[in-house]
């Protein structure tokens, strides 16, 4: 049985952690990436898993890695993964499952993500929870007290969960709507019944600055580039948090990612004469607010010493 150290990070704590079997879900494992633990997130997450709790919530800002861990975990462990995500249109079907047409001219069930997740022992991951309805929700109180579910659709179908079974929700809130959300309008309060069965809570912020850096510069191999590029999006986090200078616009670790990805790209455009301040308009620049452009290029200016 591989140790958590060999599985993710040689800092990790000598805890053993067990990769399950094959199974006949394996097309629902995601696939492995180059993903960058972090040791104390990662190790409370594998002990809620081991621990056995049935539900957690995962909050934080946005492209923080909050489902990106899940999925990771999920990888390396070969648990499988049936996600959906949350929005203000979300219905109880898209989660249970419904009857769609069949090529014979009839109709099947399909099953939705959460009973899929029951059966095979796997993680329902449900993306942006606090975006959906809570009178949807409250559907999902008889699961997370671990009792079966019923497919009243389907002739009353009832599916025990599998031992396995875990519902991981993910938010940028921890439940109180868009009063607690800087820049996430729409975010609902959760009901009090419904947070109440969530077992565990994780915060998930960005990564420390020598970890995003480690991200970059396995993207762009220039430490330095790597170190201004992380200490812009910081600067540009703080602006976002200041009360002072307050701009609705931040940069999150998928966006220095993918700011990094399309600076390579267009180093190979002979056209481009700064491949860095191209790719970031395309990446965060032509999305921000009015408010937040002149200090974005106040700040790229004052770091890269040229203008955006």
């Amino acid at each position: 049985m591989p140790t958590v150290k060999e599985l993710f990070h040689p800092s990790f704590p000598d805890i053993q952690w067990s990769v399950r079997d094959k199974h006949d879900f394996q097309n629902y494992v995601p696939n492995k990436t180059d993903y960058q633990f972090r040791p104390e997130t990662t190790a409370d997450f594998l002990g809620w898993l081991q621990f056995g709790g049935l539900s957690s919530l995962i909050s934080g800002p946005t492209g923080s890695g909050k489902s990106s861990l899940v999925n990771e975990v999920a990888a390396r462990s070969n648990i499988p993964v049936f996600p959906i995500v949350g929005h203000n249109r979300l219905e109880w079907l898209d989660l249970a499952g419904q009857y769609v047409p069949n090529d014979k001219g009839g109709f099947t069930y399909e099953y939705g993500p959460l009973p899929m997740a029951m059966k095979a022992g796997g993680i329902f991951l449900f993306d942006e929870i606090d975006l959906v309805d809570p009178s949807t929700l409250v559907a999902l109180n008889s699961v997370l007290d671990g009792r079966p579910l019923v497919l009243s659709a389907n002739n009353a179908e009832v599916i025990k969960p599998h031992k396995d079974f875990r519902l991981v929700a993910t938010a940028n809130t921890t439940g109180h709507g868009d009063g607690e959300a800087n820049g996430y309008s729409g975010t609902l309060k959760m009901s009090r019944a419904f947070m109440n069965r969530l077992q565990w809570t994780f915060k998930v912020d960005y990564p420390e600055p020598e970890v995003e850096t480690q991200i970059v510069e396995g993207i762009t191999g220039n430490k330095e580039i790597a170190k201004q590029m992380v200490s812009f999006a910081a600067e540009v986090r703080q602006a976002h948090k200041s009360e002072e200078a307050h701009i609705p616009d931040t940069m999150s670790t998928r966006e220095i990612r993918e700011w990094a990805k399309a600076a390579l790209f267009f180093q190979k455009v002979p056209r481009i004469n700064n491949p860095l301040s191209e790719a970031l308009k395309y990446v965060l620049l032509n999305k921000c607010s009015e408010d937040g452009r002149p200090v974005i290029s106040e700040i790229y200016q004052r770091i890269f010493n040229q203008e955006l």
